[in-house]
């Protein structure tokens, strides 16, 4: 309740971090934040529901937009708090419609917001269904996210949207072990990582795309193999599916599926079943297996350097 008050009170903030030279938050100098902006922050992941609330709210405050011109309203103080909450928030990601190079960055969010209160709503929708995901890992910090102020930031540290597939998409790597016949190890590159809307219902279709070089070991045999891999689950939803084909240079050559668990799309548990499509079947190599792997891919491979 306390909280939702507080956000209740975004209209009376009078500044918002931008400029700022000063090395003691305590003196609120402008252009750093003021006491009230900073309360905001300080609400930490618990208030982030109730600034959202407010990112459709058009009322102007008192605080200029440095560059623009004209005001903040309510709704660009909200999301002003949740970016010191959360770093890294993908804000281009939640506008509809791109505007021309000459406008970049922060100018796009501008225009966008102040051309059609719509356009507010509908950013208010992304940002909500984005917030849905988030990680919530916390990052130890002194850095402010919104300004190049030198205090230490109120709440020493950030949250980072973590192991979550949508909305980044990027390259990877994994690593895997399967128990057949014969033990597999595998070290594979998640060349494509995206999800995409369905038809029906509003959950996203997560869906990786797998290149994989395996290593068979039995009987004190070894084989090399590669294996292409397509995977799908559903956004927040554990089960996981996938198809494949491989082959390997004992002259096995074979399609199959998995079918398994993901824990925050980042460690996976599988049962396999391959059947081999050629002329010979190896007899070392087990239809049936179960595994398990760990993937990286689930933030873009530049992201990875940023946590």
């Amino acid at each position: 309740m306390r909280l939702e008050k507080l956000s209740d009170s975004i209209r009376f903030v009078t500044d918002v971090p931008s400029n700022c030279s000063d090395s003691v938050l305590s003196h609120y100098s402008l252009g750093c934040g003021d006491r009230l902006f900073w309360e905001l922050v300080k609400g930490r992941k618990t208030i982030v529901p109730f600034l959202i609330e407010k990112l459709d709210d058009s009322t102007k405050t008192v605080v200029p937009v440095p560059d623009f011109g004209g005001f903040y309203t309510v709704a660009d103080v909200a999301y002003a708090a949740m970016q010191e909450i959360i770093g890294n928030i993908p804000t281009t990601q939640f506008i509809a419609w791109k505007t021309d190079s000459s406008c970049m960055g922060k100018c796009e969010y501008w225009k966008y917001l102040r051309d059609d209160y719509k356009n507010r709503k509908a950013f208010q929708k992304e940002v909500k269904q984005w917030e849905k995901t988030l990680g919530g890992r916390w990052i130890e910090s002194d850095s402010l996210l919104t300004s190049n102020g030198t205090f230490p930031h109120p709440n020493n540290g950030y949250y980072i949207r973590e192991y979550t597939l949508y909305p980044y998409t990027g390259y990877g790597f994994h690593l895997e072990y399967f128990y057949l016949q014969a033990h597999s190890v595998g070290l594979g590159y998640n060349f494509m990582s995206e999800s995409i809307n369905p038809f029906i219902g509003k959950r996203r279709i997560n869906f990786t795309i797998d290149g994989t070089l395996t290593g068979l070991f039995y009987n004190g045999i070894s084989a090399l193999g590669q294996r292409i891999d397509f995977g799908l689950n559903v956004q927040d939803v554990s089960p996981d599916l996938h198809v494949f084909i491989e082959h390997n240079d004992k002259n096995d050559f074979r399609v199959g599926g998995k079918i398994g668990v993901s824990f925050s799309n980042l460690l996976y548990f599988h049962y396999r079943y391959s059947y081999p499509i050629g002329n010979y079947e190896n007899p070392f190599i087990s239809r049936h297996g179960i595994g398990i792997t760990f993937k990286l891919n689930q933030v873009g491979i530049v992201n990875l350097f940023e946590i």
